[in-house]
């Protein structure tokens, strides 16, 4: 399942490679905007970059939210258009803003939480430590899923969006860290291109591909439990999920989508 993941993913990024470039520019005005106001900001106060970090991180969650509604078009194998985009960003805007407000909040809580403890030595500090980098690492991984789930599930708001994160992450927690990973390594290839390409976008994309994949294995669950009532309750058949059927729509239309299709699209 997850070779297939990384498979459509780098098909639905190639075919919409252009559309990811000229959006993502909307991400790097607001990362370049952020810079030039954090170095303003220092000459009138040490405290007010915090307050430009969070706008920021407000802002460019508002965006990464617009761009939610198109990778979800082009990972149900549809394609991105800029009229979608500004119509995300007319009724998200809200929930993006706050959402990335209030997750630029707690980076700089945990940073502080740090630099506390590291200044303050000893065993418990160092156990605390401990506890904010499993903490970290743990709500990113998560996380990810938090914009896919707002577009790929349209009923979920804030708080669901939160919860179901989590419960997606702690119930396939080996397939949410293989894409965590993949998305880090998009993002360091995104920073050796200026953010322009895979960029923000890009990241977005991934994760709402991944998403949308996973989330078949739970409506096959559901259907497995109207059959058989109990059947999601029993662990070791609820993981004997058969990939290759509930794949198999999706195989089709993506095709064979050999590497030479990639450079030479016309043969």
């Amino acid at each position: 399942m997850f070779r297939f993941f990384l498979k459509k993913n780098f098909a639905d990024g190639w075919d919409n490679m252009f559309f990811l470039m000229v959006s993502n520019v909307f991400a790097i005005v607001v990362l370049a905007a952020a810079f030039y106001g954090i170095r303003f900001s220092l000459r009138v106060n040490p405290f007010l970059p915090n307050a430009v970090l969070i706008g920021a991180g407000g802002i460019l969650m508002t965006l990464i939210f617009a761009y939610g509604a198109n990778a979800a078009k082009i990972a149900n194998f549809g394609s991105g258009s800029f009229g979608t985009f500004f119509r995300a960003f007319s009724y998200a805007w809200r929930i993006g803003f706050f959402s990335g407000a209030a997750l630029m909040l707690l980076v700089l809580m945990i940073r502080f939480g740090v630099i506390y403890y590291l200044s303050a030595g000893g065993f418990f500090s160092l156990a605390m430590i401990a506890f904010l980098g499993w903490f970290s690492f743990i709500s990113a991984c998560a996380l990810q899923w938090f914009v896919p789930l707002y577009f790929l599930q349209e009923q979920n708001g804030f708080s669901k969006c939160l919860k179901k994160s989590f419960i997606i992450f702690f119930d396939n927690p080996l397939f949410s860290v293989g894409v965590f990973f993949h998305n880090v390594v998009i993002f360091l290839i995104s920073c050796a291109f200026f953010m322009i390409v895979p960029g923000f976008f890009g990241l977005t994309l991934s994760s709402t591909n991944a998403l949308r994949l996973r989330l078949k294995k739970y409506d096959w669950l559901e259907e497995m439990e109207q059959r058989e009532p109990g059947f999601s309750t029993d662990r070791n058949r609820r993981n004997e999920i058969p990939w290759d059927d509930l794949l198999a729509e999706d195989r089709e239309t993506l095709g064979p989508r050999k590497i030479s299709s990639f450079i030479f699209p016309w043969k």
